[in-house]
């Protein structure tokens, strides 16, 4: 259990957290530093801050005027007391460091210094007005087109620097059309933590297919933050597309070499047996025909044996080709692998495992094309002995072996045997999405990836054979629902599929889903509190997750993940207890925000969980919350063992559970929630009988 998601109230030893961030333009805060503002007065050196990682940097999503105050540390010697002081001036656009007094809350920063910079800053803008891009996140600006106002209760130091008439103006706010592209589905502005937020880190190797998988998930999501943001005509939008095209371009050319080379091999392995039966065909053919003709055996099998040494040169040169065959598909894939990504951001608006899979599906089919090319033209000289198979299909063909079954693309990224129950170091998330937690990952299916593959690839063949082939990259890839411009739209089904990828038409709650820890059947919903009205909907944080199955055979505390279909709500965190092999509790680390909300009744708090019993409590210690509920406490040698609500006032957030003690420390208390049960008239007496 990390100490940090639990608050001691304690500075020191709560967690420490730092920051960076950049001090927002001077008309939020300038009026701080104003001596006639009874407002202000009472107030030291305090300054507006944009802080990386938690406060997004579009001023359309989150204005400057709401950003947190931030303290600043004074140097050493200089208290303000006894005439002590000296001006600490920072300016806008300064790129400070601090850490948050109240740790893990985060909403308390102080300022404890600056990064230097140059005093050259006002040459960016005209660098900026020859090459019409628009700032990046957090990026360069700064200075005043005025000095900052001169106070007789300071003492200036003459810092120099970006003071002056010629430095560049602010260029944090965004334009109107840009600020249109950031709204949510309710009319709202989109709330998020983070450009960052939602990416996803791949925490353990699963093999090639997973890891384009991966790679499809990552370009489409970030593809659709610049679509929110740039309007898609601007030229910076185009080549902020180009270059993220082209940079998951290699990565996944990279991947696919270990497909490429697994599915030669492993199909030449199936052509092995193949070759050994052609080689025995071949010989008793000639032999039949050899002793038809002569009536003499010996004559016939010098004939059979001659056949079968004539195929030795052929299978030899076959070896040697396909030895060099892998590295020169590999290096023929990044024209049509970039052709697959440009139509799906094209096409796509929300990245479903659809859509990823038949990314993949399309790549296989563009491999097991070049594939069944390079491999067909290797095997030229062995038709003598390859062609007494497929007859009834046409004639030989490697493509037709290769999509037989999922055999040469399981071979190839290593998933045979991969049913095996995992250890506890390999039972642990493979995905972790920022500012969300583990995540549980969906392996690639494979059969699925193949039978749309194959069916994708039925429909281009049978259009080349009529003469009027697909257009340019479905010729290649098949003809999938990535390539149609339609599968954005509601209600969307083709021959192939019916992904659909676009937004979604109804936001619902989130959904709670367990995994990890050994065991299954582990089963919890959410309850919530915090809740605003919308235009469509309402929206809340998650309070508690109430447990509705607690599973079993758990070895270890399983992950707990929120989903959420809209993608809308961001940073619940929830962790789980195990006691017999059953999830014990789930509590909330962090309750997170602007999460669709069902109708629920009035909460309470129904019971407490003891996550830590703490050490030297007396009898008389008592628990509070900040919603005034009474509590039964319970104490064995120095420990809380017991903690029990005497009262259920209502609750709409996370309660803060705290024991008043002079003597004891370390107990950590988590509060369940639950339907309030019906009044029942004011307590008037407690009695705990001692058995």
């Amino acid at each position: 259990m990390d100490a940090v998601n639990f608050k001691t109230n304690f500075i020191g030893k709560d967690g420490f957290v730092w920051w960076i961030g950049q001090i927002a333009p001077e008309d939020v805060w300038l009026e701080n530093f104003g001596k006639n503002s009874e407002d202000t007065a009472k107030w030291g050196q305090r300054y507006k801050v944009r802080i990386m990682g938690y406060h997004p940097y579009s001023t359309a999503e989150l204005k400057d005027e709401e950003l947190p105050w931030a303290q600043v540390l004074n140097p050493p010697g200089n208290s303000g007391s006894q005439n002590t002081v000296e001006t600490i001036r920072f300016t806008q656009g300064d790129i400070v460091v601090g850490f948050f007094l109240d740790g893990h809350n985060a909403q308390v920063p102080m300022i404890m210094g600056t990064f230097a910079n140059t005093p050259a800053w006002s040459k960016l803008k005209d660098e900026w007005a020859k090459s019409g891009a628009p700032p990046t996140p957090f990026g360069v600006f700064g200075g005043y087109k005025e000095a900052m106002p001169q106070e007789n209760y300071a003492v200036n130091l003459g810092n120099g620097g970006d003071n002056t008439s010629d430095s560049a103006e602010t260029n944090l706010d965004v334009s109107q059309q840009q600020a249109n592209n950031i709204q949510s589905a309710d009319g709202g502005p989109i709330k998020t933590l983070t450009d960052t937020t939602g990416g996803e880190l791949i925490l353990c190797n699963k093999g090639p297919v997973a890891g384009i998988k991966q790679d499809v998930d990552d370009m489409v999501s970030k593809a659709m933050a610049l679509k929110s943001k740039l309007d898609s005509g601007n030229e910076f939008y185009r080549d902020k597309v180009k270059g993220l095209v082209s940079s998951y371009t290699k990565s996944i050319v990279d991947k696919s070499g270990s497909l490429v080379s697994g599915m030669v091999d492993d199909t030449f392995e199936q052509l092995a047996p193949l070759s050994n039966s052609g080689l025995k065909i071949l010989y008793s053919n000639v032999y039949t025909k050899v002793l038809a003709a002569t009536k003499s055996g010996t004559i016939a099998h010098i004939a059979g044996v001659a056949a079968q040494t004539a195929m030795v040169a052929p299978i030899n040169v076959a070896n040697s080709l396909v030895g060099c065959l892998a590295n020169n598909i590999i290096a023929d894939l990044g024209e049509s692998t970039e052709g697959i990504l440009n139509a799906v951001i094209d096409n796509v608006f929300n990245v479903t495992d659809c859509v990823s899979d038949q990314v993949v599906g399309a790549i296989t089919n563009n491999v097991i094309g070049k594939v069944g090319a390079g491999m067909s033209g290797a095997l030229g000289g062995l038709d003598k002995i390859l062609g007494f198979f497929g007859k009834d299909s046409g004639g030989f063909n490697v493509e037709n072996i290769i999509r037989q079954s999922t055999s040469s693309i399981a071979g190839a990224v290593g998933l045979r045997g991969c049913n095996a129950p995992p250890k506890r170091a390999e039972n642990g998330p493979c995905k972790y999405r920022v500012g969300y937690g583990p995540v549980s990952s969906n392996d690639a299916d494979l059969t699925n990836i193949l039978g749309n593959a194959n069916a994708a690839a039925a429909i281009s063949n049978a259009a080349r054979l009529t003469g009027f082939p697909l257009d340019g990259i479905q010729d290649i890839a098949g003809a999938l629902d990535i390539f149609n411009s339609d599968m954005s739209v509601p209600g969307f089904k083709s021959a192939v599929s019916d992904c659909y990828s676009g937004l979604p038409t109804l936001c619902e709650p989130p959904k709670i889903r367990i995994f990890g820890g050994g065991g299954d059947s582990g089963e919890a919903i959410p309850l919530f509190g915090n809740i605003l009205q919308g235009v469509k909907y309402r929206t809340g944080s998650i309070i508690d997750i109430k447990l509705t199955n607690p599973g079993n055979s758990y070895q270890f505390p399983p992950f707990v993940e929120v989903v959420d279909n809209c993608k809308q709500g961001f940073g619940a965190t929830a962790r789980a207890t195990v006691k017999d092999g059953k999830i014990d509790s789930i509590y909330i680390v962090t309750e997170g925000e602007n999460y669709p909300v069902a109708d629920q009744p009035e909460l309470a708090i129904t019971d407490v969980n003891i996550i830590n019993p703490g050490q030297n409590y007396v009898n008389g210690d008592t628990v509070t919350d900040n919603f005034g509920n009474e509590y039964d406490v319970t104490i064995q040698n120095g420990a809380i063992t017991k903690v029990k609500p005497i009262t259920t006032i209502a609750v709409d957030a996370v309660p803060q559970l705290r024991v008043r003690s002079s003597t004891g420390n370390s107990a950590l208390l988590a509060a369940n929630i639950d339907e309030r049960p019906d009044y029942q008239g004011e307590v008037k007496q407690v009695i705990d009988c001692i058995s």
